[in-house]
């Protein structure tokens, strides 16, 4: 198999795993779905082609020239050693990785300011130390849970109606009643109770399941500052 080829199925790999089309793929580069195509069967990368990639996904210009060295520039161990020692708070129990946003692909992109001003969950690039995650929401204040502050970006992936809720977890639920918050949940068969860390301004509330609309698991965590 030629080096480019090798590329190419090892990107298309990638957004498998990540659920990404090679129209969603299209859309975030603003090309036709055929110019991505063609890179991903074997047309060589250029400079220019390669820099725009980088910028989009965060692959190595290098690596898509050449093939050799990582794909990407950082990787979990370093980002999760970085936060360890000079953020120990956020060494999650429930081992949810936890990055500096600046980290996580090429420089030149601000990703707190690349999905805010995002207008669909479709044009967001995946971030590869994640699980495979839907969409991301801002965490609004101090009703959460301590390792998860303000403004910090949380990725949410949608977890499907026969999934047991394990009681005193930390989850997102979106609501009909009270839209969207981060709270610990326990199943009390036909109700849930939310429970936040600041019980004495955010007391404890009970909504039945007929209320939820959907429950995400927090998979990952952006800090945008850092």
């Amino acid at each position: 198999m030629s080096p480019t080829k090798a590329i190419g199925n090892k990107i298309k790999e990638y957004f498998s795993e990540n659920g990404m089309s090679q129209n969603d793929v299209a859309k975030v580069l603003n090309v036709q779905q055929a110019a991505v195509s063609n890179q991903l069967n074997g047309r060589p990368f250029g400079k220019n082609s390669a820099s725009k990639w980088n910028k989009a996904f965060g692959f190595r210009v290098n690596w898509l020239l050449t093939g050799e060295g990582p794909m990407f520039d950082t990787n979990t161990a370093q980002a999760k050693e970085y936060n360890i020692e000079e953020h120990p708070e956020l060494n999650h129990e429930e081992d949810i990785p936890v990055i500096p946003a600046r980290l996580f692909r090429a420089p030149e992109i601000d990703i707190y300011e690349y999905v805010m001003n995002s207008n669909s969950v479709e044009k967001l690039p995946p971030v590869p130390h994640f699980q495979k995650h839907e969409l991301f929401a801002t965490c609004p204040g101090d009703a959460m849970a301590p390792r998860l502050c303000r403004g910090y970006l949380l990725a949410l992936r949608r977890i499907s109606s026969d999934t047991t809720i394990i009681n005193g977890e930390i989850y997102v639920v979106d609501t009909l009643s009270q839209g969207m918050f981060l709270r610990r949940i326990v199943d009390n068969g036909d109700t849930l109770t939310f429970i936040a860390e600041n019980q004495q301004d955010f007391p404890d509330f009970e909504l039945p399941y007929s209320d939820v609309i959907n429950i995400f698991r927090v998979v990952g965590v952006l800090i945008p500052n850092l």
